[in-house]
């Protein structure tokens, strides 16, 4: 639907008129919304506009909010809770720093888009895409279908690709070089040497070598857990006691 909305705004709106209104071009689907209602000025595509922009508002509002508890409540229980304290930290302090950390993810979040608020949003959705498809495609596929794959294997295929994906990212033209760059084109500065905008195509292969490197470098073996792996992921066994617990 991105597709066919994006292709529809520039066959009907006009790709001239939707980057006049914003470069990005993150404006087309509010624009193609006001055109199929009649047009700037009319009863239908005052309404059209205001529908999709509500819309907008909201998938926007649950999307952020969904990755702000997320990031923090790991950062809370796994990171704080289970590696720092060593699992000795009560309730009361991980919801402390739960909050803590959404403020201080929240902040970041806010300036990293100003920085990125002249890009355009469906391309930064696929940087994010191939940044998660890079640390975690790699060790969720070779788990599921890797009898031999372990520990080491799963660690170094989720920072292989994670490392990779960002590192390629910092150098590709998306950060400097481009005139749609972060970093202004006429600054003088530009250290992208990596060609392509989106680093999926190199990090994601990068995180399945990474995982295989790992497993054929250690002597762990348990094909008892792979067993159990595989009875869990085709059958739902285990789920209650999950949840339960």
């Amino acid at each position: 639907m991105t597709i066919a909305l994006g292709f529809g705004a520039a066959a009907l709106v006009g790709a001239e008129a939707i980057t006049a209104k914003d470069k990005a071009g993150n404006v087309a689907a509010p624009m193609l919304a006001e055109y199929l209602g009649g047009g700037t000025g009319t009863v239908g595509g005052a309404v059209m506009l205001a529908v999709v922009g509500a819309i907008a508002f909201a998938t926007i509002l649950a999307v952020v909010a969904g990755l702000t508890l997320a990031s923090s409540s790991s950062l809370a229980h796994d990171l704080y809770a289970n590696v720092i304290k060593k699992g000795n930290a009560t309730a009361e302090e991980e919801v402390k720093v739960a909050r803590i950390a959404a403020f201080v993810i929240g902040g970041l979040s806010i300036v990293l888009a100003i920085a990125a608020q002249g890009l355009n949003v469906a391309f930064l959705v696929a940087l994010a895409f191939a940044i998660a498809a890079s640390g975690n495609l790699p060790a969720v596929l070779l788990s599921l279908f890797w009898k031999e794959f372990n520990t080491r294997g799963a660690v170094w295929a989720i920072y292989g690709g994670l490392f990779s994906a960002v590192g390629l990212l910092i150098f590709s033209p998306v950060v400097s070089g481009a005139a749609t760059s972060l970093i202004p084109f006429d600054s003088g500065i530009a250290f992208n040497w990596f060609p392509l905008a989106n680093p999926g195509i190199v990090s994601i292969p990068f995180g399945f070598f990474m995982g295989w490197l790992g497993t054929k470098t250690s002597n762990e073996r348990n094909y008892a857990k792979y067993a159990e792996l595989e009875v869990r992921s085709l059958t739902g066994a285990g789920i209650a006691k999950a949840v339960q617990h």
